[in-house]
């Protein structure tokens, strides 16, 4: 498996946000999460070549759940390191197998030892709709983080429509600090 430099790595709440707004809930929400960390560590650019299994190139499994484009062909040509783009295929995949048997960690019980308890897992957010699962391309940035999974006690300043929280501007803060020290270090 292989993954790009200092990609942003997702916290459980943040996947759970993106598999939420897929059409995960309630326990196949928390295992949906568990799975994408045994699958991916939470690394939205992870992709596995799958050379063990003969997979022509660049058909291997792509992003947080390692939607495995040689069994989907139907995703060739979509941005699965998008995490929302991937949870989409997730839940599409889910739902037509009836269940988590298309991946190889829930077969083996390995996503077992990321599971968390559903109270760490993302709170609904309110008015959130799903996306249809037969759209997988549509995505959205690593950004857009509701301001539930931003840390608690910060205060909001009012901005009008769409708003602007001190929250919003720790993340920013801290993304621009990473990139700072990650070319620091090169």
């Amino acid at each position: 498996m292989s993954s790009i430099p200092n990609a942003t790595i997702l916290t459980p709440a943040q996947i759970s946000y993106y598999a939420q707004r897929a059409g995960f809930t309630g326990q196949d929400l928390v295992t949906a999460v568990a799975i994408a960390l045994a699958e991916s560590s939470g690394n939205p650019n992870t992709y596995n070549p799958e050379t063990a299994a003969g997979t022509p190139q660049g058909q291997g499994s792509y992003g947080l759940w390692q939607i495995y484009l040689t069994a989907h062909p139907e995703y060739a040509g979509v941005n699965l390191y998008d995490p929302q783009t991937n949870a989409n295929a997730a839940f599409a995949i889910y739902s037509a197998a009836g269940g988590f048997s298309p991946w190889s960690t829930y077969n083996s019980g390995e996503y077992q030892a990321y599971l968390i308890p559903s109270a760490s897992v993302a709170p609904p957010v309110p008015g959130l709709t799903a996306p249809s699962a037969a759209s997988p391309g549509g995505g959205t940035s690593i950004l857009t983080i509701p301001s539930a999974l931003l840390p608690a006690g910060l205060p909001a300043i009012a901005a009008g429509e769409g708003g602007f929280s001190w929250g919003t501007a720790a993340l920013v803060m801290g993304i621009i600090l990473g990139v700072g020290l990650a070319l620091y270090e090169i």
